[in-house]
């Protein structure tokens, strides 16, 4: 008889496990190909990594840019092993997503938890948007929330069976959360508080916990200072300089965005914080308290932090996986809801369908359907790396996708990826767009670009934007061009001055791309191969003018015009010289030539 109840038991969890893969899959494939361009970020510090060129954005002085220091670990090993790095994130992500599923499973089928408790807390789960997005995403949620689910079920074996012989796995979970994301500390510090006060009439396990849950996580962490100290000379990553400002304005932002959360995921947050009060303050369950700890603790963080700027409430997940744990075990404990009876489960499938139909049109779930600018930041970068010289330095608001993609040396206007930016702040940070507030006209001309592009090829935007309008440098040595290709057009500001960009002097030679020739109704350029051509239309001037301090030699004759194809004026002025071309029939121009 035991036998045939094991078996009927296997098998009920067997159908969950397929039931549960099946949802994830397809949600996976819902919203596939959908990549943050973050996560792009973190595949240009792999790239290099991989290539020998160290944890680094540019050549030259290091910069951490990222926080997710064992995720771009465990991508480049991936990477290293022949894999494509866009590839190996999603990998990763999936690998760690189905790992928190199995994990989950596997945890409450040893501890004999009634089946439909997990059928419904798991399907209330999987079917939730974030999992999916941020599985196929390309940061680091995935493996964060799995040394969580890791750490939740220690803690649980701890509090439950008073079995303190795993503590050290406990230990190591902490530590790998500390590596995975710098706020991941957070939780040794609440699990070893939460264990410590429990536990202080022990002096013996008193003195173990504080050895193997605060000390051990404190080794991993100190062992990322002293690198991040030796490495690029500071304590905290530039992430939080560009990010981390707690003020008002971020409280209620954050509040906000915890608060669109909630809404977001109606059905398992409400069941799930119903169930931890119903454990905390009904049954005076120990497991329930330190799990509300955590939550609301996160939670806080991310009030003061505020919030994210990630499609499908990315930040939330964490909660989530606590809510999970709070639904089986607040369900095992209190017993009412009987799932055997039909009309319970009609109505919970019901609610289930319903919640799932909901989420789908949430606009931070659609956001990740629908974004997909970052492929063509993708397409204009292997662009620009065909086009320019591979020491090209350009200028870039999207700071994932163009660089990763080109390849080239990249001055990242918001500060992510910037020592200067993120060490000197606006007077007013803390008080705009989360991680979009930083921007230095000055300093961005200072670093002279040969382009500058915003977003994958939009107007001027941001504070950054807001200020090179002003700038009379860029207003001066800046020409804006709409470049088309066959798939797209891109606006671009285009320098010059620029070493690889701009007008070129060599031998007695001037040499002046045609894209930097304007016309007030004709701004278009076109990308084909690996140049840049101008087309120039038939009775239409193209002009420009040239700084004579930029370029000294400023009397020369057009040799282009030798072919009887362009008529040529050019005016001398004390400071500058002006070059006018009227084209006698419609031309495509890649280069001028002056002598």
């Amino acid at each position: 008889m035991n036998s045939i109840k094991y078996k009927s038991r296997r098998l009920e969890y067997n159908y969950l496990l397929l039931l549960v893969l099946c949802i994830f899959f397809l949600s996976c494939l819902y919203y596939y190909p959908f990549i943050s361009d973050d996560s792009l970020i973190s595949l240009r510090y792999a790239k290099r990594f991989i290539e020998g060129k160290g944890l680094t954005w540019n050549d030259g002085s290091p910069v951490e840019g990222y926080s997710n220091l064992l995720w771009i670990l465990g991508v480049s090993a991936l990477g290293k092993l022949g894999f494509d790095l866009m590839i190996a994130t999603r990998i990763l992500g999936i690998l760690c997503s189905l790992g928190i599923l199995g994990v989950i499973l596997f945890y409450f089928k040893s501890q004999g938890s009634k089946i439909q408790y997990i059928y419904y807390a798991m399907l209330l789960f999987v079917t939730t948007p974030c999992v999916a997005v941020w599985a196929v995403g390309g940061l680091e949620q995935p493996l964060y929330i799995f040394f969580i689910t890791l750490m939740i079920i220690e803690v649980s074996v701890i509090i439950n069976k008073k079995n303190f012989e795993r503590i050290y796995l406990l230990s190591l979970w902490l530590g790998l959360l500390a590596l995975t994301r710098p706020d991941g500390y957070l939780f040794t510090i609440l699990t070893s508080v939460f264990l410590l006060v429990f536990n202080f009439r022990d002096r013996k396990l008193f003195l173990k916990i504080v050895f193997s849950v605060i000390l051990i996580p404190s080794l991993f962490l100190l062992g990322q200072l002293v690198f991040r100290y030796n490495y690029y000379g500071e304590l905290v990553p530039n992430t939080a300089l560009v990010k981390v400002k707690i003020t008002l304005h971020h409280i209620l932002r954050g509040g906000y965005y915890n608060f669109k959360a909630f809404l977001g995921t109606l059905l398992l947050s409400a069941l799930g914080f119903l169930c931890l009060y119903y454990l905390v303050f009904k049954k005076k369950n120990l497991f329930g308290l330190y799990l509300l700890l955590c939550t609301m603790a996160w939670m806080s963080y991310i009030t003061l932090i505020g919030g994210d700027i990630f499609p499908a409430f990315r930040h939330y997940y964490v909660v989530l996986i606590f809510l999970v744990f709070s639904i089986i075990t607040g369900l095992e404990h209190s017993n009412k809801i009987d799932f055997s009876i039909t009309k319970t489960r009609v109505f919970f499938f019901i609610l289930l369908i319903s919640s799932v139909c909901i989420q789908v049109f949430i606009p931070a779930n659609q956001y990740a359907k629908d974004e997909r600018w970052e492929f063509d930041g993708m397409h204009l970068g292997n662009r620009l790396k065909n086009i320019f010289p591979n020491n090209t330095l350009i200028a870039v608001t999207a700071a994932g996708c163009i660089p990763y993609f080109s390849e080239l040396p990249t001055v990242d206007m918001l500060g992510l990826n910037d020592y200067f930016l993120a060490r000197n702040p606006p007077s007013n940070f803390g008080n705009g767009a989360l991680a979009h507030e930083l921007g230095d006209a000055n300093y961005v001309m200072r670093r002279n670009p040969d382009l500058i592009i915003f977003g994958t090829g939009s107007e001027l935007n941001f504070n950054i934007g807001d200020q090179l309008k002003e700038n009379m440098i860029f207003k001066t040595n800046y020409i804006k061009v709409l470049a088309k290709d066959n798939v797209n057009q891109y606006i671009m500001f285009i320098n010059k001055y620029g070493k690889n960009a701009g007008i070129k002097l060599k031998d007695n030679q001037l040499t002046i791309p045609g894209y930097l020739f304007e016309n007030k109704r004709d701004a278009l350029i076109l990308l084909k191969g690996n140049s840049i051509y101008k087309e120039f239309k038939s009775g239409e001037t193209y002009s420009i003018e040239i700084d004579n301090k930029e370029i000294s030699y400023t009397k020369f004759k057009d040799i282009f015009s030798e072919n009887s194809l362009i008529k040529t004026k050019i005016i001398y002025h004390e400071k500058s010289t002006e070059i006018h071309m009227i084209a006698k029939k419609d031309t495509l121009i890649e280069n001028l030539l002056f002598r």
